[in-house]
């Protein structure tokens, strides 16, 4: 935990959200990048971006044609079994259209996606001038920085791992391909992590915003003096000044509660095929890992021999490894936006209750009425492509029906397995009889 202070302090939100928003650029998911002042998108990395993404991908079906051209390669394709060569093919495939349609979906609406990080500065500014809040962006960059690293070190450590292993006498061109297949895969992996980051970031500031509405906080913060006599004409001005302060925090603090309902949605259209494409990789590969890894643990896919089994074994470790960081990725993620979802709904029922505290004030009559009728027009929900909502809910139901699939899959392998068996055991027993 040393490491984390070799960085600078974050003082603003573009510090702390600079280290996602970095590597999210970097492999080339991202138009733009910044730090301290703001983000900014310039033509150099638009075309740097789309660079990356064209050499990545052009570099890793370039490595494998070469490689698999190799005498060598042909024997190990036609001795491996067909389950994991199919598994390994449809991985390239669905990881490369995702990772096309991350990078182009995301250059589009770079414009939209750096506007959120604007909209969200410009909420914090609002915070921290006027109710004096204190955002912890270390706190948040510490965080980023901790599970980037841990993810991106099991991640390469899998995948630099299996091609040193399988690398004999085409190192170079296995360590290219597998360089390349970092990037293919690990951009829609960074981009749903940075997603996840900002549905974290708009829970914080809706919990903020729930104790700033508490009226407790208001009277306390903004109290309503009353006096009399000659005292009252002095300080008629102040005595008006406290109620007309409050109402217009009040109102300030509603329409932060808009705007980051509207960020929401904002989120939602920027990342809607990204995150839909990412989804649909995850589970797919997902549900294909865990039967490799049932078959290889029961023996359904392999052979008898040492060689094989130690084969076995290392795709075993492979495969955990790999399937962490898109795992995490895909149940956590849910939970924060879940989260976020409840703490905006809590504050628009406290936004509610306002001209009931304060029944005084006509004026904050009429801003709840307004408020309720917004309410009934928007929709507070984080979703992907086709409407698929990111709830704890809607992905216990998609796992729930993977799992599922997965049992059947199982079950219909090892019946196969079976009845395999048992047709061996009646061609021995034939020839014993017939012996």
């Amino acid at each position: 935990m040393a490491v984390l202070y070799l960085f600078r302090e974050p003082e603003t939100l573009y510090d702390a959200a600079s280290c996602m928003c970095c590597l999210q650029f970097v492999m080339g998911c991202s138009g733009f990048y910044g730090w301290r002042s703001g983000f900014r998108i310039t033509r150099w990395r638009r075309t740097y971006s789309l660079a990356v993404a064209t050499l990545a991908v052009l570099g890793l079906f370039g490595s494998l044609s070469v490689l698999l051209a190799a005498d060598e390669m042909h024997i190990r394709l036609l001795a491996a079994d067909n389950l994991v060569l199919s598994i390994i093919f449809l991985e390239l495939a669905m990881s490369t259209l995702v990772f096309v349609a991350s990078v182009l979906s995301l250059q589009m609406g770079a414009v939209r996606h750096m506007g959120i990080y604007n909209r969200l500065a410009a909420v914090d500014s609002r915070l921290v001038q006027d109710f004096g809040a204190n955002l912890n962006y270390r706190k948040m960059m510490r965080k980023n920085i901790v599970v980037l690293a841990l993810v991106s070190l099991l991640y390469l450590g899998a995948i630099n791992s299996a091609a040193i292993q399988m690398a004999s006498g085409h190192r170079a061109l296995f360590l290219l391909s597998a360089f390349c297949y970092t990037i293919v895969t690990g951009g829609p992996h960074f981009t749903g992590y940075v997603h996840m980051s900002l549905a974290e970031m708009l829970g914080i500031r809706f919990r903020l915003l729930q104790q700033l509405l508490d009226p407790k906080f208001l009277v306390w913060r903004f109290p309503q003096r009353q006096v009399s006599g000659q005292a009252a004409l002095k300080s008629n001005a102040y005595s008006c000044f406290i109620p007309q302060l409050r109402e217009m925090r009040i109102r300030q603090m509603v329409s932060m509660v808009q705007e980051l309902h509207d960020i929401i949605q904002e989120i939602n259209r920027v990342y809607a095929l990204s995150l839909w494409s990412a989804m649909a990789h995850d589970l797919t590969m997902s549900t294909s890992e865990l039967y490799l890894l049932f078959g290889q643990s029961v023996g359904m896919t392999g052979g008898g021999d040492d060689q094989e089994q130690d084969n076995g074994q290392q795709l075993l470790r492979y495969v955990a490894l790999c399937m962490t960081p898109p795992l995490y990725k895909l149940l956590i993620s849910p939970f924060y936006c879940d989260r976020t979802v409840k703490d905006a709904r809590k504050c628009l029922r406290l936004i509610e209750q306002l001209d009931n505290w304060f029944p005084q004030s006509p004026s904050l009559r009429h801003l709840v009425e307004s408020q309720m009728c917004w309410r009934l027009q928007t929709k507070t929900q984080f979703t992907s492509g086709l409407d698929v909502v990111l709830s704890r809910r809607v992905i216990s139901l998609f796992t729930s029906v993977l799992v599922n699939y997965l049992l059947i899959l199982i079950q219909f392998a090892m019946t196969q397995k079976m009845g395999e068996q048992i047709e061996l055991q009646k061609i021995a027993l034939q020839d014993w009889i017939g012996n």
